[in-house]
């Protein structure tokens, strides 16, 4: 039944119980409420409009709520096609390796920047492999070879090669929670089994302040910003 002959039933069918009420809608004796009363309660209910859920409110990232009692480093990383946003604490620093995690459990590790593995997600990158990598955004350009694991529908590990080159697309300023760093951006592209994936980065020096890095196809790419 479509909406409007639904409505249009519902209100006949309280038009009816109008008329009944006119000899039975009087409260009986006892004080009980007559049974043609109640069908119109219900009925009139039912016409009534259904106010909408609440839209909870985006949570807003300031520099003073994520660094909050915060001494070590912290990310914000924004997951676009999941629509979700949160800040990672480093938990754990081994050589160029660190570790964050966000309160509800998300966790990444970044090796100098890079994304080495993620969980918490569901598609999750299992590891990685991309010193080449690294070598070239700090030159600035490169071809190289890239390995990406993820577990398959058998629960097996599987590596996904890659063929990738490097771009430099010149200086660029990105502001990260209102403080300004001077970078270069630099371009990735990679074939991954007949398609293009591409990563962004813009580093000053040897610290990739902000970047946009590919995941997975559930996951998609995060954009993740040095906070500090």
């Amino acid at each position: 039944m479509g909406p409007i002959l639904e409505v249009a039933m519902h209100k006949f069918i309280a038009l009816g119980l109008l008329a009944l009420l006119a000899g039975c809608g009087s409260p009986s004796p006892d004080g009980t409420t007559p049974l043609s009363r109640q069908m119109l309660d219900r009925s009139l209910s039912w016409l009534k409009p259904k106010t909408p859920e609440p839209v909870p409110e985006p949570e807003v990232f300031t520099r003073a709520s994520v660094t909050k009692d915060q001494t070590g480093p912290v990310i914000l990383v924004s997951a676009p096609k999941l629509e979700a946003k949160a800040s990672l604490n480093m938990i754990q620093e081994n050589g160029p390796t660190r570790t964050y995690i966000s309160d509800d459990g998300i966790v990444l590790l970044l090796q100098n920047g890079l994304l080495a593995a993620s969980r918490g997600f569901g598609d999750d990158l299992m590891s990685s492999e991309h010193t080449a990598a690294h070598g070239a955004i700090l030159k600035g350009s490169g071809q190289y070879e890239r390995v990406l694991r993820y577990i398959n529908s058998q629960n097996h590990l599987e590596a996904l090669p890659l063929t990738c080159s490097l771009q430099n697309k010149g200086a660029e300023t990105v502001t990260i929670l209102g403080h300004k760093h001077n970078t270069f951006r630099r371009l990735e592209i990679c074939n991954l089994a007949g398609r293009q994936i591409e990563n962004m980065f813009w580093i000053s020096g040897k610290t990739i302040w902000k970047s946009h890095q590919w995941v997975s196809d559930q996951i998609g790419s995060l954009t993740i910003e040095q906070v500090q």
